[in-house]
């Protein structure tokens, strides 16, 4: 039990130093003690993150933590890095980034030879930004150990042909959000289409199930 809370709005670090009994930093700690095998932080994802990098360190050659969000696919789900860790990356973080997806997709998503992909404004060689254009370069170099297919465009995020997305986390937090954001909308569109008429409400209650 704790009576202490580290709020929505608060400064990760600046927090984790005032309230050392906060509920992450005891799972943490209970984690770092062999006490628990894993946690789960409901709340700030930036508590979660600075609680983990204090409380447990890096592995290493790991730089930079990153957040890997399993999205819903046509076909089965796919890894994208980074959620929403690190805003401002270097390519090389992107590599490390990459190299984690790989493993992560094997191991927990079940593939045995993972295709990765940088997310980029266009599938073209030579887009993007410059961290865009350096990392394409850096990833082209590893294209073998790493299956690197080259530039995704937003629409492969759903279409299962890419295993794992690689991204800043600027970037992959808007995905990640967008996509929050259409889910409820063709929700609240199809529940008020359902209500609609007599007949649509017959449909719906046919279709419950599916």
């Amino acid at each position: 039990h704790t009576d202490e809370v580290i709020e929505m709005g608060e400064a990760p670090a600046k927090a984790l130093r005032a309230k050392k009994k906060a509920s992450v930093v005891l799972t943490v700690d209970s984690v770092a003690k062999g006490e628990s095998q894993g946690l789960v932080a409901a709340g700030s994802t930036g508590a979660a993150m600075a609680a983990s990098l204090f409380g447990l360190g890096r592995l290493p050659g790991v730089k930079r933590p990153v957040i890997c969000c399993t999205m819903p696919t046509s076909k089965k789900p796919i890894a994208l890095l980074d959620g929403g860790a690190n805003s401002d990356c270097e390519p090389e973080m992107l590599l490390e980034f990459a190299i984690m997806g790989k493993i992560f997709a094997q191991l927990i998503l079940g593939y045995e030879n993972p295709r990765l992909g940088l997310m980029n404004i266009g599938e073209e060689e030579g887009k993007g930004n410059e961290l865009a254009k350096a990392t394409y370069n850096l990833l082209t170099t590893k294209k073998e150990k790493l299956n690197f297919i080259g530039n995704v465009e937003g629409r492969d995020t759903f279409t299962g042909d890419v295993h794992v997305i690689i991204c800043d986390g600027f970037v992959g937090n808007v995905i990640l959000k967008t996509a929050e954001g259409a889910f409820k909308m063709v929700t609240k569109l199809l529940k008020a289409e359902c209500k609609s008429s007599f007949v649509n409400m017959l449909i719906a209650i046919l279709a419950k199930n599916i």
